[in-house]
């Protein structure tokens, strides 16, 4: 499906007259005229006038086996595409390497601004970058700040947001920083987001404001949130916008927060699905794998072994507002406090939990799987509808349908396997939902097959030896 969105609006670019614009790391040519550098004997040396001399719909080619090293920031303000370029043409982001020369004081800033609907990054490994500004209301992005425009196939790797004089929450992004104006939108595919570091927040990515954005086919792993009152280790995800935005098929992986969120903090308007969010850590505060707010939305993703190390909420904290959880499984997972699965405190809120499974996570004190700290079911009133838990749910500010207590029987939670036994009592005993149709589960297996027609409880579909298939 996203494949497909991106085809489209590939296609939908008007064809005019291009331009193929080639970059090397050693030519004999000179840098004028532009004319000279359309073709790989004629080369020019300077990535940044070559992006400079681009215009609408023209494409620069990067020679892979090389490391370009910028003296200053690439800003793509034109529908252009800058990409690289391996074997046969194809894209090659571990050999095409662009570096933005930290920690060297003169030089050093982040790689690349994106500011047309219609502008490309593509195939290369992007380090050693950092956010400069120093404005307390700015806005961040260690390696890129996206307005416009969509980043595929790339390694985004060891890239600093470290603004300490900001109070602002957008002051983040140690990888990618994407937003800020509500008109803004794009997309981040098929990347690998890796060993960077924000003060603020989002210490691999940062989604504030604008949308639709898409975030998908990621790996977002080992980056850090490090400063003061900061959430996100792995992403920071909140917009003011109506427009939802995506995290989707992505790996969040071993992240850090010195607060809230180590894995990801989702907030209004945004959603998570059919991802992986496993061995985060907050250290300070709630919500060690997820921090969920406003009418966020969780769904098909596997929550497992996070830790929230002084506070609750080890897989999942909830907070204000009515975020929905959807056929998730929250295992394994520990908090320093209570709630080691799911917790939620706020003053007001609706939370709801349809067809998920807490399990087999630890946390201080009584109720280790969940554990909701209101008293006025007025003001809070958390919904849990065919979830499989322990101990079963009461409480006086929850609601609970069809809970079942029992084993869920994982195939081998020791080994990380969260599938389903076939005598696993999630098995055909969900609700079914109008989303569900055409949906895949977190293993891409369909949610509703075509002979037991009901939705298994947790993140993943029992499928039994000697599936039957229907051919057409």
């Amino acid at each position: 499906m996203l494949i497909g969105l991106g085809l489209t609006m590939a296609l939908a670019v008007p064809l005019a007259s291009a331009t193929n614009y080639y970059v090397v790391t050693s030519s004999q040519q000179p840098s004028p005229p532009t004319s000279l550098w359309t073709n790989w004997g004629l080369a020019h040396t300077n990535l940044i006038e070559v992006v400079a001399a681009a215009r609408d719909y023209d494409t620069v080619y990067v020679t892979n086996n090389a490391i370009y090293y910028l003296t200053n920031q690439i800003t793509v303000s034109d529908a252009i595409t800058v990409r690289s370029w391996g074997p046969g043409g194809i894209l090659d982001p571990t050999n095409t390497i662009i570096d933005a020369n930290y920690p060297n004081a003169a030089t050093t800033n982040r790689h690349f601004t994106l500011s047309n609907y219609w502008a490309t990054l593509a195939g290369f490994t992007l380090t050693n970058g950092w956010d400069t500004s120093y404005e307390s209301n700015s806005a961040s992005g260690g390696s890129i700040y996206i307005y416009y425009g969509t980043v595929s196939n790339c390694i985004i790797m060891r890239n600093y947001a470290l603004n300490p004089h900001s109070t602002y929450q957008r002051a983040g992004g140690g990888g990618i920083f994407m937003g800020l104006n509500t008109a803004n939108s794009g997309g981040v595919w098929n990347c690998t987001i890796s060993g960077n570091s924000a003060w603020k927040t989002g210490g691999g990515i940062i989604i504030y404001n604008g949308g639709p954005w898409q975030v998908a086919n990621c790996t977002i792993s080992d980056n850090s949130a490090i400063g003061a009152a900061n959430s996100g280790g792995g992403i920071f995800a909140t917009s003011s916008s109506a427009a939802a935005s995506i995290i989707s098929n992505c790996w969040v992986v071993s992240n850090y927060s010195q607060n809230y969120a180590g894995g990801i903090y989702l907030g209004y308007p945004l959603q998570c699905h059919n991802s992986l969010i496993m061995g985060n850590t907050a250290s300070g505060y709630e919500g060690g794998g997820v921090r969920m707010a406003g009418a966020s939305l969780l769904r098909n993703c596997l929550v497992v072994s996070n830790f929230a190390q002084a506070a609750s909420g080890g897989g999942v904290y909830a907070g204000n507002g009515n975020p929905l959880i959807q056929n998730c499984t929250i295992s394994s997972n520990v908090s320093g406090a209570a709630g080691g699965g799911f917790f939620f405190s706020w003053s007001d809120g609706f939370p709801k939990i349809e067809n998920t499974i807490i399990w087999g996570n630890r946390g201080s004190g009584i109720n280790s799987n969940w554990y909701i700290s209101r008293t006025d079911p007025a003001l809070t009133m958390v919904t849990f509808t065919n979830c499989l838990t322990s101990p079963n749910i009461v409480h006086a500010c929850a609601s609970a349908v069809n809970t079942i207590t029992n084993d869920p029987r994982y195939v081998n939670a020791a080994t990380g396997d969260f599938r389903l036994q076939s005598d696993s009592p999630c098995i055909n005993a969900g609700v079914n939902r109008d989303w569900m149709e055409g949906a895949r589960d977190f293993y891409g297996n369909r949610r509703i097959d075509n002979f037991r027609k009901t939705v298994d409880i947790g993140a993943c579909e029992y499928l039994g030896k000697g599936t039957l298939f229907r051919v057409y």
